[in-house]
């Protein structure tokens, strides 16, 4: 492998993907893409973890990484995407992880060799502050949406257990009117059980009355006559007390 697998025209083209880097000249993008250096990475290795001290700046040039928090990925970065540009101005420790999902080729600038750069390029400090600005606006206004989503979903969770509750409420209601309900048909039931069963025995002793009267007085015509209607009449009355105990059983559970 080359110490320079990359021409200075690509490093200069890579240079401009980051809009900080944009308002330089070409004669100062050329100075700035011999700083580079290039470092190749197999796939899953990592770059550098959340937590180590920021020193380098990293320009895609072929592959692809994933920014990640532990198993929470991010984002994932391309060819032509940068990362670990806060390493630019600010030395303190990466706020994430970055590990290489595919074999990499990355251009790196170091901010030690960055600081003498901007001292003669006073502009590129300017448009880098500029760029974390309108990152950091960025971030401020996706807190802002993420914020007023958490309201709205703590909103409608409200309005939905509301519901659930709404439910349940109607549902136990339900359930005491069902129970309600059968007990009441338990009691008419047993009601028209005792009813019927405490009619039916003087029916029974009426129709006994009945025939041993018509035994009794065989030879009276008459009286056999009002005797015969009585007995059709208890005979009917029986048959409609039969028919209400069958149907009270039939309600019975099996």
């Amino acid at each position: 492998m080359s110490d320079q697998e990359i021409s200075i025209e690509r490093r200069i083209e890579l240079l401009r993907s980051f809009e900080a880097f944009r308002s330089l000249d070409e004669s100062a993008l050329r100075e700035l893409a011999v700083k580079l250096t290039e470092k190749r990475t197999r796939p899953q290795e990592p770059v550098f973890r959340k937590g180590d001290v920021g020193r380098e700046f990293y320009i895609i040039a072929e592959g692809e990484v994933r920014v990640h928090d532990g198993n929470h990925v991010i984002t994932r970065l391309q060819e032509g995407e940068v990362f670990g540009e806060y390493a630019l101005i600010d030395l303190n420790k990466r706020s994430a992880s970055v590990t290489t999902e595919k074999p990499c080729l990355l251009l790196v600038l170091n901010s030690n060799g960055l600081m003498p750069f901007m001292m003669d390029h006073p502009g590129l400090l300017v448009g880098i502050l500029m760029t974390q600005v309108r990152r950091m606006r960025e971030m401020n206004e996706l807190e802002d949406k993420l914020s007023k989503s958490y309201l709205k979903i703590s909103k409608q969770k409200q309005e939905i257990e509301a519901q659930h509750n709404a439910i349940k409420e109607q549902k136990k209601l339900l359930e005491e009117q069902n129970a309600q309900l059968v007990e009441l048909n338990e009691n008419k039931k047993k009601l028209v059980s005792i009813l019927i069963h405490g009619l039916k025995n003087p029916l029974t002793s009426a129709m006994m009355m009945s025939d041993l009267m018509a035994q009794l007085k065989a030879g009276d015509n008459e009286l056999a006559q009002y005797n015969q209607i009585l007995k059709q009449s208890l005979l009917r009355m029986d048959e409609v007390f039969n028919s209400i105990i069958a149907g009270n059983q039939k309600e019975e559970p099996t």
